[in-house]
């Protein structure tokens, strides 16, 4: 996935697109964003560089109590042009949906406000649009299952592995009841790796609908004005 991804995002980085990743939340942990240039000097892929003692701390503690926990990936695409993706079938939200969830562990996607839209009014949620550009992106930079130049954000929730010390019940194959002890390799969090494996899921498939993009509209020219988000 991430060598694929890696040549994904070279051919995207030219045609101006960028895509990054970083972990928004480790457990109970909501991390928030502050900056690009931290995420690439820890080995949590955190945004703010004076929460990654915090984290250490909580994960030391979390190998003391044999135990795991799960984390939440944000991955952020940026320079996207209108028009990718398909207003039904290959709607480029269910692809990216379909791509984030195949990764190992992953138990949930979100696009935009995701979830959040639950307790939204559409008075909220509708990202209105005027001359100098969106004034939100509550849709993600999807839009009927075709992207609209705004930044596309997703969001991944990677469950806390099984695999632990802690004594846990099953039954074997004649369905008695057995207790299992996980040994060797411990993973107290697995969401830990997974912000360049989002990166990657996230680039190929953007790529894959540009390709698309480009064999079935290679030659149309729109003089449709572009609008970024105010």
């Amino acid at each position: 996935r991430v060598a694929a991804g890696a040549i994904a995002k070279k051919y995207l980085a030219a045609q101006g697109v960028q895509v990054r990743g970083y972990m928004s939340q480790l457990g109970p942990i909501k991390i928030e964003f502050k900056q690009w240039e931290a995420v690439g000097q820890n080995a949590f892929f955190c945004p703010d560089p004076e929460r990654v003692a915090e984290l250490e701390a909580y994960m030391d503690q979390l190998r003391r109590d044999q135990d795991s926990v799960g984390a939440e990936i944000t991955v952020i695409a940026e320079g996207v042009p209108v028009g990718l993706g398909e207003p039904v079938f290959d709607r480029l939200d269910a692809d990216l949906a379909h791509g984030l969830m195949s990764i190992n562990a992953v138990k949930g996607v979100e696009i935009g406000a995701g979830f959040g839209c639950v307790a939204q009014r559409g008075s909220e949620h509708r990202d209105e649009m005027t001359p100098e550009g969106f004034l939100s992106n509550h849709a993600g930079g999807v839009l009927g299952g075709i992207s609209s130049g705004q930044p596309i954000v997703a969001r991944l929730a990677l469950k806390p592995t099984s695999s632990i010390t802690t004594p846990g019940r099953s039954i074997d194959i004649h369905g008695q009841a057995v207790e299992v002890i996980t040994k060797g390799r411990h993973d107290p969090c697995v969401g830990i790796r997974a912000t360049p494996i989002a990166e990657a899921m996230m680039a190929i498939t953007l790529l894959d609908h540009w390709l698309r993009q480009r064999g079935q509209n290679g030659e149309v020219n729109v003089d449709t004005p572009r609008l970024t988000q105010r």
